[in-house]
């Protein structure tokens, strides 16, 4: 489990430093020009509040959902907009983990304080023998993150989330939610559920 878990981790940090390194020249050309011209016009204002304290192309982050215990993920994109890679790991009996993929925008409201809205999509399987067996599954999840930047790389984040689990076949769970939830029968075979959760976290 825990082999798993840590190629997950290397996966995600590999991600991260692989955007950071193709960023981080053109980062560096787009300060330079900036401060060039506002020496030229004789500005010394400082940097716009917009901008707020959130620094780099990448960033990773670490929190605790409803779903799962332990979660990490890495937003690529040091504008509005971003593209999120997550994973995540529910130890226990019936250990399992997800993986998805989903893009975001981000808006500073305050020098300290900033909300990302996403969406993704991803699976959830079992630790053992994944994605074996008949059935199959798909969990779709919108987040929102309100952050406090407490350094220029460091910020904790809380939000709610709404979620949706849809599954057919034999499936490896009856729910992946701590969380009441709702749920439906499409086909005999396939189960929808769907429910709003929690989540809170780090990013760095």
């Amino acid at each position: 489990m825990m082999k798993s878990f840590a190629l997950l981790a290397f996966g995600l940090w590999a991600g991260a430093a692989s955007a950071e390194s193709l960023f981080a020249h053109r980062l560096t050309l787009l300060d330079g020009r900036e401060r060039t011209f506002a020496q030229q016009a004789g500005d010394g204002a400082p940097e716009s509040a917009s901008r707020g304290l959130r620094r780099g192309s990448a960033h990773m982050e670490f929190w605790a959902s409803d779903i799962q215990v332990a979660n990490m993920g890495v937003k690529i994109g040091g504008g509005p907009i971003y593209l999120t890679l997550m994973a995540g790991l529910e130890p226990g009996r019936d250990a399992r983990f997800n993986f998805a993929v989903g893009v975001g925008g981000h808006m500073t409201l305050a020098r300290r304080l900033w909300v990302d809205l996403d969406v993704t999509g991803g699976a959830v399987q079992p630790v053992r023998n994944p994605l074996e067996g008949d059935g199959g599954n798909v969990l779709g999840q919108a987040r929102l993150m309100v952050g406090f930047q407490l350094l220029p790389r460091l910020a904790v984040f809380a939000g709610p989330t709404y979620n949706a689990w849809f599954s057919w076949g034999a499936s490896d769970f009856d729910s992946i939610t701590r969380m009441p939830f709702s749920e439906s029968n499409p086909e005999p075979d396939q189960r929808l559920q769907h429910w709003p959760g929690l989540q809170v976290g780090i990013q760095i």
